[in-house]
């Protein structure tokens, strides 16, 4: 029996030595490349479908130039280094925030403070500033100054045991959490309560006490609006005033001299703290978001080394409510809506019934007939709504306005507005903005035709030199006379000048210009003028005849006819329900009380759905050539006109797979075309500068300015401070080879709440369209492309993906593209980035009327548009480009790119595809991006390193997998040929036979 054992154990061992031997090698490769495979595969899977993505992450590029012709600089920068751009850069953000700044209050010349004060910092957002919003527009700030850096930079004592408090001790707990990224919702206000303040901490602000700083700060971002339904964000907290009343206490005490409070938030605060200023504050400087280096300038403020200049561009309110914008700020679903019916991004919709009346448009409007006794204004009180009007803001020091002169030259049909100014102080150097609004006529014609008109709209304004006290400057403001004109939508149908009395008159603010135009017409106090105006101030004329010819043409020539009638619910084919819009001829009887209810229709719900082309609907067209081989490249068309014959032998040469790839394959990337030698290039977003804030820390902030919110650009009202912003941004997009940028932003700030109203100037289309232009100019002349977003009426976060808004065309074209207009006009924009809402039904993008027959038609738009990133199959490439105005498809997700092949053979789609990519390419050719591109170069198409590495390592753990399975299978073979196996395999044989 033992005998035997050992035979068996011996033959055993010596079975399995040898098939290890044999076969052992072999399985563990063979399992070890199978996991490896398992896992290789679907990540290589995932880098190949998000390759820009990673890119963007981790580096690489998809494209390298061979023959790189260093001569080749169509545009270079400015300055020596890149150390001298970013210290450039700084000053001009400090520069940009000391003359955006507002001074709302400034009792008993309260501010500045002396020299050397020693100041307590109250509040946790006095040590977490808002330096910027959130989502693609956030900026890396984590090198900026504090305000205790700031403030002991000016030369003022600051609190260390109140700032360690917040920064370390027990108010610590209570900062307000940070976000970078998009918002599912709004921030929550955080706030120390009172008792957690400590009584060393409370004793220390005795020997700071020659100021109390109180910073209360909101921020916004994408992706969510400010809370407004069960919190309202923009009022002050119980905690907040709880804080407040005990800081007024230390005042009262003698502990504190003076309480100054600076708002830090580019969305209008409710400052109804300030009606009765119960908490006995002393001056409210509103400062926005910082930017990199503006806190610095605030310091200067308080200090007195900055005088303040800045001007209000969003009406300050005593209740945000009051907006008639705000009684349809919330998305209402269609009635008969359920799921399966329509897509559930198209269930929602809102509807701007308020029309032209956003902000002063509306305040200044109701102020003037409720004092005029007209439009049954009801019982509205200015001065119980209205805290500081559009455009308002102090100065340390006075200045006075005389000699008013207008002259028309009919050549340039230009008004020359001349105004004196004159510092009448005794101390301070300021700088003064004189702005220039119009009134026009509202007349029978409007009133029969449903055409509305705002008591005041801005159409110009100036700035001064820094004037020395006593001295004046003259400025020459000119007045385009189109931009006197109003739309009207259910009449004529284009751009009209109504007969009757117009008025100009240069103001301090809206309200001021309300007021000069009154006194001008003899109302006074007594009919319930909030304060006196100045006659001396106005200009008066008298147009004849209604004029509905010199303005129904675009600059460029273009017939303008109603365009935007589908996202007019009267006019709507489509809707059984009218609307009535807020009209000045019956405020109490039209302004919105409750959302309107829409309902679906069968053509409603058609015009819903995902994907609206049908080949039915258009005329049989030639295919066009493709792959031809012309012998051009694109460094052939650098400086040819669009419309030049070459372009088309060019456009031959493209194949439909590079058309494909040029059109969705652009997620922060422009791919490569071999076909033509047409580099890619590197895009990234930057409404308050150069950005990569969604990308990873890695990319978070390129060698860039991070400037101060869009806002505070505005608020300094002066055009050439937006050149030199532009100048700066398309400097460091030089340094950092991005081509194209995602921004500015200019959108409108329809109501306080608005998610990114910090990316977008105003609530004024066209103080927002004049900064924007000449900040474009500055971006465009170093060769970068600007999309600026998000076209249009991005008004709001919520159900921003797929909302339906609704709204008459007068109000679309004086306030929501008016922004975008003069950019284009003006500046030479190259395009746009679309924005995911609808007009009415119809995507943004996919709106033929808005991207062709105005953005390019009558706007003369030639370069590249591109959507925002596409996460929705209604954002669809072939709707885009049918509709001519979307060339590129930033696209994280594939939709587009598995799209555009199943038209292949559908000659529209590939003609439509073609002239997409005439835009993209004729950008391309004109811009930064053909740097080093010179008439022997060529491009080499590659991709990121991580990618090809992640490939190698896939099917080089699938090529060791099948050939160790092989070896594995013939080694089993030759295994079972071995001496071992056949006597382990006999004598296993013969125990069973024996039974055993």
């Amino acid at each position: 029996m033992d005998e035997r054992r050992e035979k068996k154990r011996q033959l055993k061992r010596a079975y399995k030595k040898a098939k290890r031997k044999a076969l052992g090698p072999w399985k563990g490769l063979c399992i070890l490349c199978l996991v490896v495979s398992l896992v290789a595969t679907p990540l290589y899977a995932v880098l190949h479908i998000f390759d820009n993505t990673v890119a963007a992450f981790v580096g690489g590029t998809f494209w390298h130039l061979e023959n790189e012709d260093p001569g080749a600089q169509y545009f270079t920068s400015d300055f020596a280094s890149a150390e001298e751009m970013v210290e450039y850069g700084l000053a001009l953000c400090e520069q940009v925030e000391g003359e955006g700044a507002a001074l709302l209050t400034n009792e008993n010349s309260a501010l500045p403070l002396a020299k050397g004060a020693a100041v307590s910092c109250f509040s946790t957002s006095s040590v977490n500033l808002v330096y910027g919003g959130t989502g693609s527009g956030n900026i890396d700030a984590s090198s900026a100054d504090t305000l205790k850096d700031a403030l002991e930079k000016a030369g003022f004592s600051v609190n260390e045991t109140l700032w360690n408090f917040y920064t370390e001790g027990p108010g610590s707990e209570y900062l307000r959490v940070g976000g970078t990224g998009v918002l599912s919702t709004g921030a929550a206000i955080n706030e120390a309560p009172w008792n957690v303040y400590t009584e060393d901490v409370l004793a220390s602000v005795a020997n700071y006490g020659d100021a109390a700083i109180v910073v209360l700060s909101r921020v916004g971002g994408e992706g969510a609006d400010l809370s407004y339904q069960d919190t309202n964000y923009l009022a002050l907290s119980d905690v907040e005033r709880e804080m407040m009343q005990n800081i007024a206490a230390l005042k009262q005490a003698g502990t504190v001299k003076k309480i100054i409070v600076l708002i830090n938030s580019a969305n209008p605060l409710q400052v109804d703290f300030l009606k009765n200023n119960d908490y006995s504050v002393d001056a409210c400087l509103w400062i926005g978001d910082v930017g990199i280096s503006g806190i610095n300038a605030v310091a200067g403020i308080l200090a007195g080394d900055i005088n303040p200049s800045g001007s209000l561009v969003d009406t300050y309110c005593y209740d945000n409510y009051s907006s008639p914008a705000m009684q349809n700020f919330t998305p209402i679903t269609y009635a008969g809506y359920t799921e399966g019916v329509v897509p559930a991004n198209a269930s929602t919709y809102m509807i701007y019934q308020e029309g032209i009346y956003v902000g002063y448009k509306y305040y200044e409007t109701r102020y003037e007939d409720a004092v005029m006794g007209t439009g049954n204004a009801g019982d509205y009180t200015y001065a119980d709504t209205v805290a500081f009007p559009f455009g308002y803001g102090l100065s340390y020091t006075n200045f006075a306005y005389s000699d008013m002169q207008v002259s028309y030259d009919a050549a340039a049909d230009q008004f020359h507005v001349g105004v004196t100014v004159t510092n009448t102080g005794d101390t301070y150097a300021g700088k003064e903005t004189v702005q220039v609004y119009v009134q026009s006529p509202y007349t029978d014609y409007d009133r029969e035709n449903g055409i509305e008109k705002a008591s005041v709209a801005l159409v110009d304004f100036g700035k001064t030199e820094e004037l020395a006290p006593g001295a004046s400057e003259t400025l020459d403001i000119t007045v385009d006379r189109r931009d006197m004109a109003s739309f009207d939508t259910y009449g004529i149908g284009t751009y009209i000048m109504d007969a009757g009395d117009y008025y100009l008159t240069v103001a301090t603010d809206a309200h001021n210009a309300v007021n000069n135009i009154l006194t001008a017409k003899g109302y006074t106090a007594a009919d319930g003028m909030t304060g006196a105006g100045d006659a001396a101030l106005t200009y008066t004329w008298n147009e004849a005849a209604l004029d509905a010819a010199s303005y129904a043409t675009s600059e460029n020539g273009t017939p303008i006819t109603n365009q935007l009638s589908d996202a007019d619910p009267n006019l709507y084919d489509g809707l059984d329900t009218q609307v009535t819009w807020l009209s000045r001829s019956d405020w109490t009887g039209t302004f919105p009380s409750e959302p309107v209810q829409l309902a679906l229709t069968e053509q409603l719900t058609a015009d819903l759905q995902d994907v609206q082309y049908d080949a039915a609907d258009y005329e049989e067209t030639t295919m066009p050539r493709l792959g031809a081989d012309n012998g051009l490249r694109l460094y052939d068309m650098i400086g040819l006109e669009y419309d030049d014959p070459q372009w088309e032998s060019l456009l031959d040469q493209l194949t439909f797979d590079e058309m494909v790839s040029l059109i969705g394959d652009s997620f922060h990337w422009r791919m490569p075309a071999k076909s033509i030698e047409a580099p890619g290039t590197r895009d990234e977003n930057g409404p308050q500068g150069l950005t990569a804030s969604l990308l990873g820390s890695g990319a978070t902030q390129l060698t860039a300015t991070a400037f101060t919110s869009e806002d505070v650009m505005a608020a300094t009202f002066n055009t050439d401070l937006m050149y030199q912003i532009g100048n700066v941004i398309g400097n460091n997009c030089l340094q950092a080879d991005i081509v194209c940028l995602y921004g500015p932003g200019n959108n409108i700030h329809r109501t306080p709440y608005g998610g990114r109203n910090f990316e977008y100037y105003s609530e004024d289309g066209f103080l927002s369209g004049k900064m924007s232009a000449y900040e474009v100019k500055g971006i465009q002349e170093k060769g970068v492309d600007v999309v600026m977003k998000h076209f249009a009426l991005n008004d709001s976060e919520q159900d921003r993906i797929g909302l339906g808004v609704w709204l008459n065309e007068q109000a679309a074209r004086e306030i929501y593209l008016k922004a975008f207009q003069a950019p284009f006009e003006e500046g030479g924009a190259n395009g746009v980035m679309t924005a995911y809402t609808r007009w009415g039904a119809t995507w943004s993008g996919a709106n033929k009327s808005l991207m062709t027959n105005i953005m390019r038609g009558e706007w003369g738009s030639l370069g590249m548009s591109i959507t925002d990133n596409v996460l929705t199959t209604y954002v669809n490439g072939v709707d885009g480009i049918m509709a001519g105005g979307v060339t590129t498809f930033d696209a994280m997700l594939p939709y587009v790119t598995d799209q555009l092949p199943k038209y292949e053979n559908d000659a529209v789609i590939v003609n439509a595809m073609r002239e997409a990519c005439h835009h993209n390419l004729y950008a391309l050719a004109n811009s930064s991006g053909m740097n080093g591109v010179g008439p022997n170069t060529t491009v080499s198409p590659t991709r990121p390193m991580v990618v090809t590495i992640a490939q190698i390592i896939a099917c080089a753990a699938i090529f060791f997998m099948l050939l160790s399975a092989v070896l594995w299978i013939l080694g089993v073979r030759k295994f079972r040929k071995t001496e071992e196996y056949k006597a382990y395999r006999e004598f296993k044989a013969q125990r069973k036979a024996a039974g055993k």
